[in-house]
C-alpha cells in the first residue's frame, strides 16, 4: 500500500482508540526522590537556553509541559542527584537533538556537519567539532551538549565505549532515517523495526544503567550472555513501538510516516484503528515476553551473577517508566494536557 493510500484510509477515519494500558504486567515506575522542583526547574532553565527560547513563551511552555526530565527521574529511580541532574540534561537533549535533526529549515550540509559535530563530542573532541559546525547557533547547542557530557563522565564507567558507540550509531540512522523520509520509502516492519531499535536512542539508555550503577557487565562479557541479549532486545521494542503507539498523532501530523501505525497498515491493508489495536497487543505481547525471559534468567541461575538482576530489573522499569511518561508528557498531546486515569482514550487526527 502506497504511503498516499494510508493518508485516504486513515483520513477516512479521522480519530482513533488506544486501549487500556496492559502494562500492570511490570514493575510500577517510581520517581528518584532526589528528582525535587529544584532539579526539575534546572532541566527546564537548561532547555530553554539550549533552544534560546524566552520564558513563558508558548514554546517554552510547551517544552516544560513535556516534562523532559521526568523521563530521566522515573527510568532511574535510585540514582543520586549529582547523577540524575546530568542524565535528564542528556535525556532531554536527545529529544531536542531529534527535532532540531528534523528540522527542515536547517540545510542538509548543516546537518550532516552538526551530526558529525555530535559524534565527536561524544568521543570528547569538541575542539574538532567546533571546526565543522559554521551555523554559530548549532554550534552553541553543541558546546551545551559537550557540557552535559563532561559532567555525566564524572559519575559514568564506561571502559568499554559502549556509551560513545551506542551514541554514534544513533546520530548515523538519524541520517538515515532522514532520507528514507525524504524519498517516502515504506519499509517492511523488520526493516523497520533495524532502524527504529536505534533511532528509539534506547541503547545508549542502557549503557547508562550499567555506568551509572557501576554494574561492570559490559567488561565481564555478562552482556553477551543470549538471556541478557534478549531482555535488551524485547525492552528495545517495547520501548520503541510503545512510543509510536503514544505519538502516531503528532508524527502524523508532521508528515512523518516512520512509525509503527502506518507501517502495519501497510502490510495488512487495513484502517486506522485495525492498526492501532495491532500495536497495542504487539506492545503487550512483549511484556509478557519479558516476564518469561525474566523468570528463564532466575531459574537457570545466571540471575545469582552479580548485577544481573539490577540491569535486568532496570530495564523493566525504564520499560514502565518510558509508558508512564509518554501519557503525562505535552510532547505528545500538547499543551494543557490532563493525562486519563486510565492511560487510554480517543484521539482527532
Amino acid at each position: 500500500m502506497a504511503i498516499l493510500s494510508i493518508v485516504s484510509i486513515f483520513a477516512a477515519e479521522k480519530s482513533y482508540s488506544i486501549p487500556p494500558a496492559s502494562n500492570k504486567l511490570l514493575a510500577s515506575p517510581a520517581l528518584n526522590p532526589l528528582y525535587d522542583a529544584k532539579a526539575d526547574a534546572e532541566i527546564n532553565v537548561w532547555c530553554d537556553e539550549f533552544l534560546k527560547l524566552q520564558p513563558g513563551s508558548e514554546k517554552s511552555v510547551f517544552i516544560r509541559e513535556s516534562r523532559l526530565g521526568l523521563l530521566a527521574a522515573y527510568a532511574y529511580p535510585s540514582i543520586s542527584y549529582e547523577k540524575i541532574v546530568p542524565v535528564a540534561k542528556f535525556i532531554a537533549w536527545l529529544f531536542l537533538a531529534d527535532d532540531i535533526l528534523d528540522n527542515p529549515e536547517i540545510s542538509s550540509s548543516d546537518m550532516r556537519n552538526v551530526a558529525t559535530a555530535y559524534k565527536m563530542v561524544f568521543k570528547g573532541r569538541f575542539d574538532e567539532a567546533a571546526l565543522l559546525v559554521k551555523n554559530q547557533e548549532l554550534l552553541r547547542q553543541v558546546k551545551m551538549l559537550s557540557e552535559v557530557l563532561k559532567e555525566l563522565s564524572l559519575h559514568l564507567v564506561d571502559k568499554s565505549g559502549r556509551f560513545m558507540n551506542s551514541m554514534t550509531k544513533v546520530l548515523d540512522m538519524f541520517e538515515i532515517e532522514s532520507n528514507w523520509l525524504h524519498k517516502q520509502i515504506v519499509p517492511n516492519l523488520d526493516t523497520y523495526m533495524w532502524l527504529r531499535e536505534i533511532t528509539s536512542g534506547v541503547a545508549p539508555c542502557f549503557a547508562l544503567l550499567d555506568g551509572l550503577l557501576q554494574l561492570g557487565l559490559e567488561e565481564r562479557g555478562v552482556l553477551d550472555h543470549p538471556l541478557i541479549c534478549k531482555v535488551e532486545e524485547i525492552g528495545t521494542h517495547h520501548i520503541a513501538l510503545h512510543n509510536d503507539l503514544i505519538s502516531f498523532r503528532k508524527e502524523w501530523a508532521k508528515g512523518n510516516y516512520l512509525n509503527a501505525v502506518p507501517i502495519l497498515a501497510s502490510i495488512h491493508k487495513c484502517g486506522l484503528n485495525e492498526a492501532i489495536a495491532m500495536l497495542a497487543s504487539m506492545v503487550e505481547d512483549l511484556e509478557k515476553e519479558f516476564i518469561g525471559t525474566k523468570q528463564e534468567i532466575i531459574s537457570s541461575g545466571l540471575a545469582m551473577k552479580q548485577g544481573v538482576m539490577d540491569y535486568v530489573n532496570g530495564v523493566e522499569v525504564w520499560m514502565a517508566a518510558n509508558a508512564e511518561w509518554g501519557w503525562l508528557s505535552a510532547r505528545y498531546h500538547g499543551i494543557g494536557w490532563i493525562p486519563p486515569r486510565e492511560k487510554s482514550g480517543t484521539f482527532q487526527l
